[in-house]
């Protein structure tokens, strides 16, 4: 089981996140902002390379974003339903599916089976919204850590942190029910 927290300051030029993993710093990401498109870099605390680059793709009513990876691997994230937040994403030969669920929770499943779930906090106070997440041991972190920062941009409503925001999640339908037994494999 690994823990993850993501933690976000709004600034003026963009958005900056801390990810701790079972409480010690080892990412972070950075948001600029590019005219009419956002790119998000996911950075080890040590490295001076992106481990993923998302891309956000111009799109009306669907959220759509190109994550490459550091070797050069581009993945496609796509929504599948966006009234009931269902998105999927194929890595190689994975097909990584993510779910919204009433409230603020969503759940990461990798070819049917659950691998992670966060939650985001109700207030953020100022500085941004904090994400926690629970995953499988062995599951891919930066990847994991990528759909959240995903579903975070396309759903950010870009105020720099200068207001008190209070999240009540989502209250329409779900494509999937949240698994309350889901245990995370050590």
């Amino acid at each position: 089981r690994m823990e993850i927290d993501i933690n976000q300051k709004k600034i003026s030029i963009g958005d900056r996140w801390r990810i701790y993993i079972d409480r010690e710093q080892s990412h972070f990401a950075s948001r600029q902002l590019f005219g009419w498109s956002s790119e998000i870099n996911l950075f080890r605390d040590t490295a001076n390379r992106a481990r993923y680059t998302i891309e956000k793709k111009w799109n009306w009513l669907t959220a759509s974003y190109r994550l490459i990876r550091h070797d050069g691997s581009i993945f496609e994230f796509k929504s599948v339903s966006l009234w009931k937040l269902h998105y999927k994403c194929q890595v190689e030969s994975d097909l990584y599916e993510i779910f919204g669920h009433k409230g603020r929770k969503y759940s990461i499943y990798k070819n049917d089976r659950q691998v992670a779930w966060w939650d985001k906090e109700i207030v953020a106070w100022f500085q941004g919204d904090n994400y926690k997440m629970i995953s499988d041991k062995d599951a891919d972190i930066e990847l994991l850590i990528s759909f959240c920062l995903i579903i975070d941009n396309s759903s950010s409503n870009d105020d720099e942190g200068n207001t008190l925001t209070i999240d009540l999640g989502n209250i329409g339908p779900q494509a999937r029910k949240f698994d309350t037994g889901w245990q995370p494999k050590t």
